[in-house]
């Protein structure tokens, strides 16, 4: 630590170089342990489990006929057939589907001219919905079938029946949320009796804050758009879908929009974060390099200039390490101010972005191996011209 003092004075006398290099430092950690922690919360979201058996699930998306009947009669046909197919597990009608990114969204209240408590996404479904999605209840009770009723439409207008997910019954009871249970929430001015929590179920939009807020009513509908869940025996995937168009095609009337795994679904849901995580990814690597570039050519600039500064201290007795040493310590002192520039900036930008992107704050975790790995980046880039100067020779000092 000798040559601290000798390298604060250089600094003194000659600028210019460790301002534009402590500056870009700076500017690339504020980038960067940002970038890094965007790319963190939605590698998170993205893995985040939807509560339901998704390597297992299959979605239907078909159509029930006017021509046909009455459509009650042709939605139990549907999944009569579809639970005689060898493979299945369960199937059930779902009004729409998790992470779909379609669907309706609810405003819960205790009182009907009350604030709401909570707000949550909503699905209609019948008795078989928790096998049918491989739900877990932690709480209460299951719909049974004489809780079920039935609507072409609006279905969420009814009285009815509900299930809820373990987050939303914290929501809205947060100091016991099993005492939820056998109460009534309205939405649409309409009381609703909870009767079992479930462990977890996201309901269609991923990007949600309320994503993990989700009831399923006692209600199925029938409609000309109709969507069945179904849940199969591992390993059952391709067959099961290959016997679905022969069972539900009965009759010229029918028609199969979508035969497809949740997790297709869930792919499709999560490919704008994961293109955004692919951008910010390149942005990171590409301004790792430039910054690892600058480090490099001010270390071989710096040394270029000083050759006959090093020859004479290795002609007075430095050693290789001690040069070596010497310019490492240098870097570090030039990374560290750049990182303290930078972890200032960072927190500013950080505090910017909760604002504007409701995302949560920058953990200190991450500041401290940002500032632990941006400084060991610099040592990287400088070691090589740092040795190149440990090899020049005392006898250079004799020269012009």
């Amino acid at each position: 630590m000798r040559d601290f003092l000798p390298i604060i004075k250089t600094f003194k006398k000659k600028k210019t170089t460790p301002i534009l290099l402590a500056f870009q430092i700076a500017v690339t950690f504020m980038v960067l342990v940002n970038a890094i922690y965007m790319i963190h919360e939605r590698n998170e979201l993205i893995a985040s489990p939807v509560g339901v058996d998704i390597h297992n699930t299959l979605v239907v998306i078909t159509n029930l006929s006017d021509e046909q009947g009455d459509l009650a009669n042709q939605l139990e046909d549907d999944l009569i057939a579809l639970k005689n197919i060898y493979g299945v597990v369960n199937a059930a009608p779902m009004t729409a589907l998790p992470l779909e990114g379609w669907g309706a969204f609810l405003e819960f209240r205790f009182d009907p001219d009350e604030e709401y408590v909570a707000f949550g996404g909503y699905f209609g479904s019948n008795e078989d919905v928790i096998d049918a999605l491989g739900l877990k209840l932690i709480a209460g009770e299951s719909f049974s079938a004489s809780d079920i009723q039935t609507t072409e439409l609006n279905g969420l207008h009814k009285s009815a029946k509900i299930l809820i997910t373990k987050a939303l019954a914290k929501k809205i009871s947060p100091d016991d949320w099993r005492a939820i249970l056998g109460k009534s929430i309205y939405y649409y001015k309409e009381p609703h009796e909870v009767i079992g929590v479930i462990e977890q179920l996201q309901n269609a939009w991923s990007s949600w804050s309320a994503v993990e807020y989700t009831v399923i009513s006692s209600v199925r509908e029938t409609n000309q758009s109709q969507r069945y869940i179904i849940r199969i025996e591992p390993g059952q995937l391709e067959n099961v879908m290959k016997a679905i168009p022969d069972a539900l095609l009965t009759h010229a009337f029918k028609r199969i929009e979508t035969i497809e795994p949740l997790s297709e679904v869930k792919k499709r849901s999560y490919q704008e974060d994961v293109a955004t995580n692919q951008l910010l990814t390149s942005v990171c690597i590409g301004l790792t390099i430039i910054t690892l570039i600058g480090i490099l050519g001010q270390a071989k600039f710096t040394i270029n200039r000083r050759i006959k500064q090093i020859g004479t201290r290795r002609a007075l007795g430095a050693s290789k390490s001690q040069v070596v040493g010497y310019f490492m310590l240098e870097n570090a002192i030039i990374s560290t101010i750049g990182v303290v520039i930078g972890i200032l900036a960072a927190i500013i930008l950080n505090n910017q972005f909760v604002e504007l992107l409701s995302i949560t704050p920058v953990p200190v975790n991450f500041l401290l191996f940002g500032a632990i790995a941006i400084i060991l980046l610099g040592q990287l880039a400088v070691a090589y011209p740092v040795s190149q100067a440990a090899k020049v020779s005392p006898a250079i000092t004799t020269k012009g």
